[in-house]
């Protein structure tokens, strides 16, 4: 099937920033974990963290959801310290919040902006 949505990755210093755009099907869903997975592994070995910008995201469907658990529970067994969420839209953030029950040992925080988002993470001693 032709993915639906588009994604944006990219590292700085230890944190891994993804940006989520348009409805996503399952394919996009599976194709962005695949490429999470290989960026987080190249800075897992000491505490990392994921700034995620949900503003552009449009959801998708419950199929879009298990590749994300699947990369979640990695995390959590691959030092994520920390995740900064940005959402604006509060069906994102209860979604986010059930889908990070698989991070149990990462400290979450939702904000409304991406600036707000960074320096979140400055403060915990994060170059972003």
């Amino acid at each position: 099937m032709k993915e639906h949505g588009r994604y944006q990755i990219e590292l700085q210093d230890r944190v891994v920033i993804v940006r989520f755009f348009d409805a996503w099907n399952e394919e996009t869903s599976r194709r962005m974990c695949a490429e999470f997975l290989q960026v987080a592994s190249t800075i897992a070995d000491k505490p990392w963290a994921c700034l995620v910008d949900l503003v552009h995201w449009g959801l998708g469907g419950p199929e879009v959801m298990a590749p994300i658990i699947e990369v979640n529970n990695w995390c959590t067994e691959n030092n994520q310290a920390m995740e900064a969420v940005v959402c604006t839209v509060k069906l994102q953030e209860v979604l986010l919040r059930e889908l990070q029950k698989a991070l149990p040992k990462t400290e979450s925080q939702f904000f409304e902006t991406e600036s707000e988002a960074r320096a979140w993470l400055r403060d915990a001693g994060y170059r972003v």
